[in-house]
Parts: structure tokens; C-alpha cells; sequence
């Protein structure tokens, strides 16, 4: 079952706004900087929330979590931000806060341009002509350094069910209505992969992506809830996939990394 976005002005959503908001930006730009030295990095600020929200540990798969008051989310944020946070390599694949990808020689400094993503069709950093998720593409773009295209990405945005208020007002659970969310794909060319997240170092684990390595950042809840990704590493083309997800289910995050790597 596909997942999609509530309002976060919703009761429902508000806490996993804070969760997206918190992680920032993942415009191709940024992975053209950054320090290869790991560190350990302090949560970031808390979300503005209810002023009761202390923090909870994360519930067992048959815990009941009650999704119907308003701010229902923000405690198990609070508990998520007090998580340690450090770069690690997890199969092959550098992932933390400062793990920035090797560029290696693809793109000298000064000569990345912003590119319409047409220009990656018929070489690796093609973007996906369909997406496995109910979504509407936006932001798509590419860069080209010198006369070779390095990277490209596109933003999908999963729009909520009509209906998903009402259903939730009738009783059925935030993680049971199409409430929605956000994708977003990055494909670069790389020396040595590497991908600079916020989501707890003890929420990674290997997984395998169309045969190939790849590092998986598992939700905050439930599979689902908060921020989660997929890097996968194609070293035989030089290729970086990152999928980085919002509220998005892992079934859906991987389905959308399977369909990225074609």
C-alpha cells in the first residue's frame, strides 16, 4: 500500500515536518564540498512543539501508538535527536554526517553548471521515465562539468489522499491513511561513494539494491515515519544512487532506488 502526505498544519503531521525540516536541503551542490574527517554530531535544536513532549524510546513492532492527538510524533523525534550521530561505512559506503562522496577527478572546482536534466539521457545518470510511487516529479536538474554530466536529481512529491482527514477523524491510524510525503533521487558520478545524512547512526544497516551494495537508513517509526535513505554504489559505472525519503515506507523507498539504478 502506497503511503501519501497529510497537511503538516494536520495534527498528524506537524511532528514529521520538523523531522524534514531539521535534515536540510540535498541539492547535488552540496556534495561538491564538505570534510572527509568523521565526526560526532550534536542533535540539531528541538522542534517547536507541545511543551509536554518528552522524549519516548521507539515502541516494539506491537506497541499501540495513539496518532490522533495533535503533536503525536514530536517525543519520539526528541528521542530519535538524542541518538549519536558519526560517519561509518556500511558495506563499502561511507554514510553520516560528514561523509560526502569522493569526487575524484569528475568535476574540478569552479566548473559545475546547472543543467536541464534532459541532458542525462542515454548515460547513467538518466533519471527514471516512471516512478513506483503515486507522485508528481518536481525540481528535476542536472549538473555538467566541463562537457560531461556528473549528476542529476529530481524531488517527487507524494500528495495526500482527499480523504485522509476524515479517515483519521473516523479513527484509523496516521500510519493506515495515504498521509504522503517526499523522494528525492541523486545520482552522481563519484570516486568513492559517500552520503552526508542526519538519520542516527544506529538506524543504518547493509542491504543489497539491484545486486549491487548499498547502505539503508531505516525510519524513525515503524518503517515509515521521520526521514530514511537508500545509497547504493555501482563501482563498475562509477555510480552513486542515494534515495532519500519523507514519511515514505521502506518498501516504497526501495522500489523508487530499484527503478533509479535501471
Amino acid at each position: 500500500m502506497l503511503r501519501t502526505h497529510f497537511s503538516p498544519k494536520q495534527a498528524a503531521l506537524g511532528a514529521a515536518l520538523a523531522a524534514a525540516v531539521a535534515v536540510g536541503g540535498f541539492a547535488a551542490g552540496r556534495a561538491f564540498s564538505g570534510s572527509d574527517e568523521a565526526v560526532v554530531a550534536s542533535p540539531p535544536a528541538a522542534p517547536s512543539g507541545p511543551a509536554d513532549a518528552t522524549p519516548l524510546p521507539t515502541p516494539r513492532p506491537a506497541d499501540a501508538i495513539d496518532t490522533s492527538r495533535p503533536g503525536w510524533g514530536m517525543p519520539y523525534i526528541e528521542a530519535d535527536r538524542a541518538l549519536p550521530r558519526y560517519d561509518q561505512v556500511i558495506n563499502g559506503i561511507r554514510v553520516g554526517p560528514t561523509a560526502y562522496p569522493d569526487l575524484g577527478e569528475w568535476c574540478a572546482h569552479g566548473q559545475a553548471q546547472w543543467v536541464d536534466p534532459g541532458e542525462a539521457a542515454g548515460t547513467p545518470l538518466a533519471l527514471p521515465e516512471r516512478y513506483p510511487v503515486k507522485g508528481v516529479p518536481a525540481h528535476a536538474r542536472a549538473v555538467r562539468c566541463g562537457g560531461t554530466i556528473v549528476s542529476s536529481e529530481v524531488t517527487i512529491e507524494i500528495l495526500p489522499a482527499p480523504n485522509a482527514r476524515a479517515e483519521m477523524a473516523a479513527g484509523k491510524s496516521w500510519f493506515e491513511v495515504e498521509h504522503g510525503g517526499q523522494v528525492v533521487i541523486l545520482k552522481q558520478l563519484v570516486a568513492a561513494p559517500g552520503f552526508a545524512s542526519q538519520v542516527a547512526a544506529e538506524r543504518w544497516e547493509p542491504a543489497t539494491v539491484n545486486g549491487l551494495p548499498a547502505a539503508l537508513g531505516r525510519a524513525i517509526l515503524r518503517d515509515e515515519f521521520g526521514e530514511s535513505a537508500v545509497v547504493v554504489w555501482d563501482e563498475r559505472r562509477s555510480l552513486q544512487v542515494a534515495v532519500r525519503g519523507t514519511d515514505i515506507h521502506v518498501d516504497d523507498l526501495l522500489a523508487v532506488a530499484r527503478e533509479a539504478l535501471r
